[in-house]
């Protein structure tokens, strides 16, 4: 055989990859995550109705199942107290881990021109309540010239 004749596992050489470029391009696709985790967070996250005192109370499993470990070690189960230690600094260290989604309805601006900060300002007047200012900066101040920054207030007598 010479080196230009096209046959089994020998494509012609118009056909054949260049250097440099890879026969998939796009890869090997992700991996979708595991299903169950987003199940047992769903779960997990759902609100129930409990019974403490003789009152209806509402909490998550999770805060239920936390609860049940907390009145363990105060009955002096030690392996409860640890798991409470454990979890406790699991949760400062990394926070909530669970699978978080944010939903944005109307995010579009209003008008041209119109920034995230001048929308939530705008609604925020609409509701008589300060805006929310989670984006701000170190150091930056949100408030124009001759503006007065918004002012808390409580209706509890």
């Amino acid at each position: 055989m010479s080196k230009n004749d096209v046959g089994y596992r020998n494509p012609p050489k118009h056909s054949r990859f260049k250097p440099g470029t890879s026969g998939n391009p796009k890869g090997r696709p992700k991996r979708e995550p595991f299903a169950a985790a987003a199940i047992i967070d769903k779960v997990l996250n759902t609100q129930t109705q409990y019974r403490e005192g003789g009152k209806i109370k509402n909490a998550t499993f999770l805060e239920l199942a936390i609860m049940a470990q907390m009145n363990k070690a105060a009955q002096g189960n030690p392996k409860a107290a640890e798991m409470v230690l454990i979890l406790r600094a699991h949760a400062q260290q990394h926070g909530d881990v669970g699978v978080q989604q944010f939903v944005f309805t109307h995010w579009m601006p209003d008008r041209p021109g119109q920034t995230a900060e001048d929308k939530t300002r705008e609604f925020a007047k609409q509701l008589e309540a300060p805006a929310q200012v989670w984006w701000q900066q170190a150091g930056d101040d949100m408030t124009q010239p001759g503006e007065r920054p918004p002012v808390l207030s409580s209706n509890e007598d």
